[in-house]
C-alpha cells in the first residue's frame, strides 16, 4: 500500500495542499448539506407532518447525530482523501470492499452533481430563456474549470455560495415571519407545538427529512487538504450539522405558520410560495438565491468525486495516473477533469431525477458500513490519544438507525 503511495506522489511532484481551516470547512459542509435539500425537499415533509414538519426535521437531525459522531472520529484517525473506502480498508482489511466502496462514493458523487445540475439549469430556465440540458452543460463546464484554479480558490468560491444559500434561508425566514406579524398564523395557535399531527405521520417525516442531510460524510474527502485535519476536520463536521439542523427547523417552522399546508405539498417551489407570500418578497430575487444554493452542489460534487478517486489512486486501487497532481495548483487536475467529463455525459442527454432514491440506499448502506467499520476498529485498534471518541455504544446505534432507513424506504414508497 505504501509502495503505490509513494509512486503516485513521485508522478505528481507534490501532495495536496492543505490550507483549509475551520471556517472554510465549515461552509463547505453547510454548503454540500443544505444544496437543493430544503428548497425543495420541505414540501414531502410537510406533506407526511404537517404543520409538525419541524419537530421532523428535529428527529432526522438526531438520528444522522450518530453516524456524523463516527465520521468525525473516523476522519481524526485516518485523515485521507479516499474517506469512507479508507476506514473499510483499514477496518476489514479487504481491498475489493474499499474498491466497491470508493466506486460507490464516486457513483453517487457523479449521479448527485448530474441531477443537480438539470435542477439548477431548470431554475435558470426561469431567469432566461436556456434549454435544460445546455444550461446543465453549461454549468458543468463553468464548475469543473472553477474546481481547477485550486482548492482554496474553488472551495472559498463553494463557500461564498453556500453564504447566498444561507441569505436565501435567511430571506424566506424574514419574509415569512414578516407575513406572520402582518396577517397572522395560518394555522391555530394550539397546533403550532408540533403535536397536530399522528406519530407515524411525523416518523415518515422525519424518514424522508434525512435526505436533506446527505451530504456531510463527504467533507471526510477533505482530510488531506485540511489544516490539522486530525483536530478541526471532526469539528467542521459537528458545526456543519448542528447549523443545517437549526436551519432547517427555522425554515420549516416559518414555512408552516406562514403558507397553507396544502399549497406547500403541492408546490414544487414551496419555499418561493414563502417569499411570494410576502408583502417584503421578491420572487427574481428569491429564484437567482435558488440557482445558486442548487448550483453550488454541482461544484462541491466534482471536487468530491476528485478526491475520492486521487486517493484510491494513491492506494494502487485506480492506475497512478490518476493522483498526478499539478505543480502550479496542487490539486488533481487531471481527475477532476474527468469527473467533470463523467458528470457531463449524465448531465445533459440523461434526466436523473428518478435515480435520487437509489443514490439515497447506496449512502445509506455506505453509512451502515462506515460505522460497523468503527465498532471493528474500536475491538481492534483502540485509540486513545484521538481528539474525539465516539462512545462504544455509538456506531451500532448508527448502523441501526441508517439500516431501519434503508428498510423504510421500501415502506414509504
Amino acid at each position: 500500500m505504501s509502495g503505490s503511495v509513494s509512486h503516485a506522489d513521485e508522478a505528481s511532484g507534490s501532495g495536496l495542499r492543505r490550507s483549509l481551516g475551520l471556517g472554510m470547512l465549515t461552509l463547505y459542509g453547510v454548503g454540500i448539506i443544505v444544496g437543493a435539500g430544503i428548497y425543495v425537499l420541505i414540501g414531502e415533509v410537510v406533506g407526511a407532518a404537517g404543520v409538525s414538519a419541524p419537530l421532523s426535521f428535529l428527529i432526522a437531525g438526531i438520528l444522522v447525530a450518530p453516524t456524523g459522531y463516527s465520521y468525525a472520529e473516523l476522519v481524526a484517525r485516518y485523515p485521507e482523501a479516499a474517506g469512507q473506502a479508507a476506514y473499510v480498508r483499514h477496518a476489514f482489511n479487504s481491498i475489493t470492499l474499499s474498491r466497491i466502496v470508493g466506486f460507490a462514493v464516486a457513483i453517487v458523487g457523479i449521479l448527485a452533481a448530474a441531477s443537480i445540475a438539470r435542477g439548477a439549469a431548470a431554475y435558470l430556465g426561469d431567469l432566461a430563456p436556456v434549454p435544460v440540458p445546455l444550461g446543465a452543460a453549461g454549468l458543468v463546464i463553468l464548475f469543473t474549470a472553477i474546481a481547477c484554479l485550486g482548492v482554496r480558490q474553488s472551495v472559498g468560491i463553494a463557500a461564498l455560495m453556500t453564504f447566498a444559500e444561507l441569505l436565501g434561508l435567511a430571506y424566506v425566514i424574514v419574509a415569512g415571519g414578516h407575513q406572520v406579524w402582518q396577517t397572522g398564523p395560518v394555522v391555530p395557535v394550539s397546533e403550532l407545538a408540533g403535536l397536530s399531527a399522528a406519530p407515524a405521520g411525523i416518523a415518515v417525516g422525519a424518514f424522508i427529512a434525512f435526505f436533506a442531510f446527505l451530504g456531510f460524510e463527504n467533507m471526510a474527502n477533505m482530510a488531506e487538504e485540511a489544516e490539522d485535519a486530525y483536530r478541526v476536520l471532526p469539528l467542521a463536521i459537528f458545526l456543519a450539522l448542528s447549523i443545517s439542523t437549526l436551519l432547517y427547523i427555522a425554515v420549516a417552522t416559518v414555512a408552516v405558520i406562514s403558507v397553507p399546508l396544502e399549497t406547500l405539498v403541492s408546490s414544487p417551489t414551496p419555499l418561493r410560495d414563502v417569499v411570494v407570500g410576502s408583502a417584503i418578497g421578491n420572487p427574481e430575487i428569491f429564484g437567482s438565491v435558488a440557482l445558486i444554493a442548487t448550483a453550488n452542489g454541482v461544484l462541491i460534487e466534482i471536487l468530491m468525486v476528485a478526491r475520492v478517486s486521487y486517493g484510491m489512486a494513491r492506494r494502487g486501487w485506480l492506475p497512478a495516473w490518476f493522483a498526478v497532481v499539478s505543480r502550479r495548483s496542487q490539486i488533481p487536475v487531471r481527475t477532476t477533469l474527468i469527473a467533470g467529463g463523467i458528470v457531463l455525459l449524465f448531465a445533459v442527454p440523461f434526466n436523473v431525477g428518478e435515480l435520487a432514491a437509489m443514490t439515497s440506499n447506496v449512502l445509506l448502506s455506505l453509512f451502515v458500513l462506515v460505522n460497523l467499520a468503527l465498532v471493528r476498529l474500536h475491538r481492534t485498534a483502540p485509540r486513545e490519544d484521538l481528539p474525539i471518541r465516539a462512545p462504544c455504544w455509538l456506531p451500532p446505534l448508527g448502523a441501526a438507525g441508517a439500516a431501519a432507513l434503508l428498510a423504510a424506504q421500501f415502506m414509504i414508497v
